[in-house]
């Protein structure tokens, strides 16, 4: 029986426009097992109340980082095979910045900046009855409010908070330099998580700070196009 992977619709020419979603589903593909997908619009819904998460066997497990554990413990996937541990090292702190500091940059990027709400807000609830359409998008952008604010970035002035976006992004386009992947010739965990957030930096429809700082970066384009091609072939965009 194929694992079910539920996730966020995809959008503005990427495979998703969560991020979490792509990893999720990359990792999936690295592990080569068999899965399918299912759309959910309304993560409330979800087990712990966010996307992805996925179905195995009954058993259900929520967070891309215990997607991963999962895919390791039962099927003995190793996405970091041929890594040093000092490169498993520097792979997990890279991770660690992206998901815990350059994503949020993301998220207010997207639900705080004022030319980018819109945009977003269409996106997401645009096909909703009149109605709720009103009122759901006020207290979705003020639970992400809350939640910037709770981590402690949104409690900065905005050319700070994109400042540090800009600095992730400079680091992942370091350690990328010109290889194929951030490690090298073979794609590992790192590549599941940096793709998917410079894939969604470099989105044209959200037009600000986070892509002009992603276009600074000739090697961004094909390292995207790359893993791209690799993972998605079938949602070449």
């Amino acid at each position: 029986m194929a694992i079910k992977y539920v996730q966020f619709q995809s959008g503005f020419g990427v495979p998703n426009p969560s991020p979490f979603c792509m990893k999720g589903e990359i990792f999936l593909k690295m592990a080569g097992v068999e899965y399918k997908t299912e759309i959910m619009d309304d993560p409330r819904k979800a087990p712990k109340g966010k996307l992805p998460f996925l179905v195995d066997n009954g058993i259900e497990v929520a967070d891309t980082t215990l997607i991963r554990r999962h895919l390791e413990d039962k099927y003995g996937a190793d996405f970091d095979a041929g890594l040093t541990e000092e490169q498993r090292a520097i792979s997990h702190a890279m991770a660690r910045m992206v998901e815990e500091r350059l994503y949020w940059v993301t998220l207010y990027s997207r639900w705080i900046d004022d030319h980018n709400w819109p945009i977003i807000k269409d996106f997401w609830f645009g096909s909703m009855p009149p109605i709720i359409r009103n009122i759901v998008p006020v207290v979705a952008q003020r639970q992400v409010k809350n939640g910037l604010q709770a981590h402690g970035i949104g409690r900065h002035a905005e050319e700070d908070i994109y400042a540090f976006g800009a600095a992730d992004l400079s680091a992942l386009s370091a350690q990328l330099g010109q290889n194929p992947f951030m490690f090298g010739d073979r794609p590992s965990s790192l590549d599941a998580i940096a793709y998917p957030i410079i894939a969604n930096s470099l989105i044209e429809k959200l037009p600000g700070p986070m892509l002009d700082a992603a276009k600074l970066h000739s090697n961004f384009v094909p390292y995207v196009q790359r893993c791209s091609t690799l993972w998605f072939p079938d949602d070449q965009h």
